[in-house]
């Protein structure tokens, strides 16, 4: 098990598109959840639903999540 230290969000951006951990606050609540960072547009989408962009990110794991296939 590795200690990772979460990068801050807008400050930080991730290096390349994939998918990642993020710290997310909705309606006053903050949770984990995966989200895909696009590094076209510096955006980040709903994991399932590409047209979906979140706002509320607030930090994010710096390693990307890589799907088993």
């Amino acid at each position: 098990m590795r200690l990772v230290q979460w990068k801050q969000y807008p400050q930080c951006l991730p290096e390349e598109s994939g998918l990642y951990l993020v710290n997310w606050k909705l309606n006053n609540i903050y949770s984990n959840v995966l989200s895909f960072f696009d590094s076209n547009t510096k955006k980040w989408y709903d994991c399932y639903d590409r047209g979906k962009i979140i706002d509320g990110i607030n930090a994010f794991n710096p390693y990307k999540v890589v799907p088993f296939i």
